[in-house]
């Protein structure tokens, strides 16, 4: 007697069905829990995943979750507060077959938006190195300046 499948054998259709119903319990495919414990679960993770993922002192949001991005088939490094302008684009240019003159204005909304990522960040760097210089006028430099230079 098998301890898995009683009296069956494995390849029968009773037990590929229990065995099927077990992943999709493993899985998370199927909720059996109650009062949709796993859907508020998921929603905590979605909250949690959205702030680590914004930057701070950005104006964007994260709007794309981390399950449309997989199964969007996203890069991790296009994984940014784009990536929800770049899925509808990917998809675009698949239907079209790549070519250059189709999806422009979904492709303009995602490099507007990369472009202002961009600048943001360029814009914090410019005030970290102000702060920096601002900073160092009260320290004593490491290498002495000599009298002729």
């Amino acid at each position: 007697m098998n301890r898995h499948f009683g009296n069956r054998k494995p390849w029968e259709p009773a037990c590929i069905e229990a065995m099927c119903l077990g992943k999709m319990i493993l899985s998370g495919v199927l909720d059996i829990t109650y009062g949709g414990e796993r859907e508020r679960e998921r929603e905590r993770e979605r909250a949690i995943f959205n702030l680590q993922m914004e930057v701070e002192g950005s104006s964007k949001p994260m709007i794309a979750t981390r399950e449309e991005m997989v199964e969007a088939k996203v890069p991790l490094a296009y994984r940014d507060q784009c990536a929800h302008l770049l899925i509808p684009l990917n998809k675009c240019r698949q239907s079209e077959l790549y070519l250059p003159w189709k999806c422009e204005n979904e492709r303009h909304t995602y490099e507007k938006c990369e472009y202002e990522l961009v600048m943001e960040r360029m814009i914090q760097m410019q005030k970290l190195k102000q702060s920096n210089k601002q900073g160092q006028g009260n320290t004593i430099p490491l290498i002495p300046k000599t009298a002729n230079a």
